[in-house]
């Protein structure tokens, strides 16, 4: 009733407005009275919007410029566009329901019935009732087009006001910066529309394109010289135009990514290269050099006919970065085809590689986090000087070197360059930690606790080559536990079994049934004993830095914990796990299981998260309990607040037509059982995914065919709606179909990561006792 009374007197309100002298007032009444009709589904869409919503948004713009923080134009914007974003979604799904198709069906019966009775002559005596037959199969279904037809009217409406006004937010102010996720998945989404496409076209060039950084990479996933309607080249012009933006506004973070889908081609070049490592050619003896590089030709067409224009506004700057560049491919590549050398051992760079990346004033040390500048001038950068001479190689299958580069403020940054593997994955997960940084940052629980992921850069060259920053300061978890001769366990707890004796104890088991494996697993534990905490004594002999130490480890451990587990982030053995020996914070590595794949390996993945009996000792007495399982409550609470933000950032990612987040049957058999050669002891950052990323092949009747790179698209969607579906139920908390708040699911969480009958079960490369 009181709803019905305010929103009665808020519209005659503007008649008087000048008289009572409240003419500024007026459009912030109307915003909050249809914020109020919005959220309690007081009135019809219509009236919403052209009554309050759109009223207020117009009243507001004549009298404000925006620009500031808090700025009410702003949110009278994004209400608008939020609550049309609403309608357009629901009205989106009821389209794609069963209950639609059903609909859709009967209407099609009817109008052929309809058809069919007035194609054919009625019987003598029953002319009435076949036209009263008639009349009603045809009202029926004029009725039902009617309605489909005013969704898709009402569905086009709602999309392209959502659209104007989520791109008038974001020209007026930074504060809804991260919903240019989901502008860009509305206009992706209904590119085939022609209002759609000429509104993007106009607003787009006045939205300033840092805001798009974020979006690089499916941005440039969906470049394509192929464009065989009018519908495709308009969207490829509209996406041309804003990628040539970024680059020449924003050289520094986006040329790298155009150059990356340019350079596909570059790695077959070093296919033909003999392999005589026993290990690389087992690994790759299913694949032919021409399966093993597929290429989208038409991509790689539109980025070169884009770097081509760069070159012409920005010549000398984009040559030296495909300088920078070519050197790096090279380097990946170098060496390949040669007996590997010990570690720790140095090889020198040929000279000729080196000739062209000296004293590169215009391009910035790749590895090194620039922040955004909103005037696009960039003129402190720290550039390329030189690289050092020689360099050293990092374990793994694929001889990853590592590599000295000095900038110009005269510190020397050691960088990983990989060839043969694929970094797009690893790329896009830092993305994904990085956007969850700023959601973190924003909410005053988890930024007074200083919780956030600790990230990386990783920048891809080619399709299989690129560089990686080296985390300096940091050792595996696994290499400070468990090495040869100097691990934690061997120092601590002398009359313990070593780990390759508890791997293989597990390993005799891992045929038989669970009861055997948790036998198994539970006398392993009692002849191996957690050691985690000895690293604070050793490291920090300071009583207040071993607390804070400990205090950032604990809440590092559980961020990573619910992020990890929310985006189903798997294959986290102890190598893929650094630990800085600084801050003590937990680094992860090595994202080839992400979006629960880990679900469909060989041997399933069974646990959220890795909280084995290690990572509990080095938190102290207290364990889970105080400082961790807070801090993972206050992670999830921002996490869940923010669900339809997280969700519209994975949405995008996981339709990225540039990579199957699916686990084929190749790619998870590699990565367990060729797993075993590569989780040596090394610790390098070169582990699983050397082998998960080299799989880009499908079972198919028994034999291995190569992916087409043009992948089956409807295949994909399936599997990015099936992941969404499952990471919504994480974010409403539902588990085992059962909806817990936030303090049950992390008690339920935390549960089943220590659980030995979900330990026991895992691969034994996990390594699981440790």
């Amino acid at each position: 009733m009181s709803l019905c009374l305010v929103s009665a007197s808020v519209l005659p309100l503007q008649a008087q407005s000048d008289h009572l002298g409240v003419s500024t007032l007026y459009p912030h009444v109307l915003l909050l009275c249809g914020n109020w009709l919005a959220e309690s589904h007081s009135e019809r869409p219509t009236v919403v919007v052209d009554k309050y919503l759109e009223p207020a948004a117009n009243l507001l713009s004549q009298s404000e410029n925006g620009g500031q923080a808090g700025s009410p134009l702003m949110k009278a914007y994004f209400s608008l566009a939020r609550y049309a974003d609403q309608r357009y979604r629901k009205i989106a799904n009821y389209m794609e329901s069963s209950d639609f198709e059903i609909k859709k069906k009967l209407m099609q019966q009817q109008k052929q019935e309809f058809e069919e009775l007035k194609n054919t002559p009625a019987l003598p005596g029953s002319q009435k009732y076949w036209q009263r037959r008639k009349n009603t199969l045809q009202r029926q279904f004029e009725i039902d087009e009617n309605e489909i037809q005013g969704l898709h009217d009402d569905s086009k409406s709602f999309a392209l006001k959502a659209l104007k006004n989520y791109s008038l937010c974001l020209q007026t102010g930074d504060d809804y910066d991260l919903h240019v996720f989901r502008l860009c998945s509305l206009w992706m989404d209904n590119k085939h529309q022609q209002d759609i496409r000429q509104l993007s076209k106009e607003e787009f060039t006045k939205i300033q394109s840092r805001k798009f950084l974020p979006l690089l990479y499916q941005l440039g996933a969906r470049l394509s010289s192929k464009q065989q309607s009018t519908d495709d080249r308009e969207f490829q012009s509209i996406l041309s135009m804003l990628m040539k933006r970024m680059c020449l506004d924003h050289p520094h973070h986006s040329v790298f990514v155009l150059m990356a889908l340019a350079h596909a081609e570059k790695d077959a070049e070093y296919s033909t290269r003999s392999e005589p490592d026993p290990k690389r050619r087992r690994l790759t003896r299913t694949m032919s050099d021409k399966d093993e590089y597929v290429i989208d030709k038409d991509k790689v067409s539109a980025a070169k006919t884009l770097m081509q224009d760069l070159c012409i506004e920005r010549a000398w700057q984009v040559q030296n970065m495909k300088y920078l560049a070519q050197f790096y491919i090279d380097l990946a590549y170098f060496g390949q085809d040669k007996t590997r050398l010990g570690r720790g051992s140095l090889k020198t760079v040929p000279a000729r590689l080196l000739q062209k990346v000296v004293d590169l004033k215009d391009v910035a040390v790749p590895t090194v986090d620039i922040p955004v500048d909103p005037s696009c001038r960039y003129d402190n950068i720290i550039h390329v000087v030189q690289f050092k001479r020689q360099y050293s190689e990092a374990g793994g299958v694929n001889l990853p070197k590592i590599i000295t580069c000095i900038g110009s403020d005269g510190k020397s940054r050691r960088q990983l360059v990989k060839g043969k593997d694929d970094l797009r994955q690893d790329a896009v997960m830092q993305q994904v930690f990085f956007l969850v940084n700023q959601l973190l940052q924003k909410e005053a629980a988890t930024r007074k606790r200083k919780l956030k992921i600790r990230t990386y850069k990783v920048i891809p060259l080619s399709q299989r080559s690129g560089v990686v920053e080296w985390c300096e300061g940091t050792k595996p978890l696994g290499i400070y536990l468990v090495a040869d001769g100097t691990g934690a366990h061997q120092r601590y707890e002398q009359k313990d079994w070593n780990s390759q004796l508890c791997r293989a104890k597990l390993s005799e088991v891992s045929k038989k049934d669970r009861g055997a494996k948790l036998k198994r697993y539970m006398t392993i534990t009692e002849h191996f004993h957690p050691v985690f905490r000895h690293f604070f004594t050793e490291s920090f002999c300071d009583p207040a830095i071993w607390f804070e130490r400990r205090l950032a480890y604990t809440r590092s451990l559980a961020t990573s914990s619910i992020v990890g587990y929310v985006v189903g982030l798997g294959d986290r053995h102890p190598q893929n796990i650094l630990i800085d020996m600084n801050t003590a914070e937990l680094i992860h590595i090595d994202f080839g299981v992400a979006f629960e794949q880990g679900r469909a390996l060989p041997t399933p993945e069974t646990v959220p998260f890795r909280l084995t009996r290690d990572l509990v000792d080095g938190m102290g007495v207290t364990g889970v309990e105080g400082v961790f399982r807070r801090a993972c409550e206050e992670t999830l609470v921002v996490m869940r607040g923010n669900l339809e933000a997280v969700l519209t950032i994975l949405e995008v990612l996981l339709h990225d037509p540039l990579y199957d987040w699916s686990m084929n049957p190749v790619k998870a058999l590699n990565l367990q059982e060729g797993g075993d050669e590569l989780n040596d002891a090394d610790g390098s950052m070169a582990t699983s995914a050397d082998v998960a990323q080299f799989s880009v092949a499908a079972v198919n009747g028994g034999t291995v065919s190569a992916v087409n790179g043009q992948m089956n698209s409807q295949s994909n969607n399936k599997m990015a709606v099936r992941v969404l579906l499952r990471l919504r139920q994480k974010l409403e908390g539902v588990e085992d179909s059962v909806p817990l708040s936030v303090t049950g699911q992390v008690n339920h969480l935390i549960q089943e990561a220590v659980n030995p009958e979900n330990l026991c079960g895992l691969y034994p490369g996990w390594q699981p006792w440790i």
